[in-house]
């Protein structure tokens, strides 16, 4: 037991050291702080649902972050799984059900599953930026034109930042419109930034655990001329955007925008302090 506890205090000890050095040698925090609401605000609301991105709006998250996936016949659909499993009343993987399949399935508000298009509409009735996160594209070859295709469409590319795991998509879109920004996205155990594709991507979306064991990792970003946006696994709590906010990240992607919001507030770093949305 006195080893374990040994052990455990030792990895305790280093990320709360490199924290501390960091904080001391970190250069100017931004000067404005993005907040996106992660799956529309899944504190908040039902996630990837027209309540959520709606209640985004009115809580004034500048952007709202929301999963895509594609269906047997060609449709872009907003879900966080590769199953409908978790989040409605059916059952089976989206790259297997056509859009008829889906369409009468309820997810667990009673809300229809929504459509790429209707989420970009939506957002472009309020000025809310997207942040679409192309998911499983082992599943969905292509899928990347495609959604940049209806953001063009929409006239909404300037207000679109496209995330993914998968850098070759994200090339892929950089080399189809210059204009449109990218965040290569990292997750567990991810840690060299200067490995990012593609080479002129905006922004690095961390995994905001990672951040706080090696924050070492934004000034990697930001000497690379990158934006560093945060997102969260488990730890999506109250506390890990305060210490992000120390940290000096340029965004949030967190379940609660509002307290979020109150958080970059206090320290005035809105980027719209004085915004109002229908």
């Amino acid at each position: 037991m006195k080893t374990f506890r040994n052990l455990l205090a030792m990895l305790l000890t280093i990320p709360a050291l490199n924290l501390i050095l960091f904080r001391l040698l970190r250069g100017a925090a931004p000067q404005t702080v993005q907040i996106a609401a992660h799956r529309g605000g899944a504190a908040l609301a039902t996630e990837n649902t027209e309540q959520a991105f709606r209640n985004a709006s009115l809580v004034h998250a500048d952007w709202i972050e929301f999963d895509v996936h594609r269906t047997a016949d060609g449709v872009l659909v907003i879900m966080h799984d590769d199953t409908v499993n978790r989040m409605t009343d059916g059952k089976g993987f989206i790259k297997d059900m056509t859009w008829e399949q889906l369409h009468p399935l309820r997810i667990t508000n009673g809300e229809p599953i929504m459509m790429f298009e209707e989420v970009v509409t939506l957002a472009a009735r309020t000025g809310m930026g997207i942040l679409p996160e192309l998911k499983s594209m082992n599943f969905y070859p292509g899928m990347e034109e495609e959604a940049l295709a209806i953001v063009r469409s929409a006239g909404y590319v300037e207000k679109t930042i496209f995330l993914s795991f998968d850098w070759d998509a994200l090339e892929h879109l950089k080399e189809l419109e210059p204009g449109v920004r990218v965040a290569a996205l990292y997750g567990l155990n991810q840690w060299n930034v200067s490995a990012t594709r593609p080479a002129n991507a905006e922004i690095v979306a961390l995994m905001g655990e990672m951040v706080m064991i090696n924050p070492w990792m934004i000034r990697q970003a930001r000497a690379a001329g990158r934006e560093v946006w945060v997102w969260f696994g488990v730890l999506d709590r109250p506390a890990m955007y305060r210490l992000m906010l120390a940290l000096g990240v340029d965004g949030l992607i967190c379940n609660d925008p509002v307290t979020a919001r109150r958080m970059v507030a206090q320290s005035n770093q809105l980027a719209h302090p004085l915004e109002e949305r229908s």
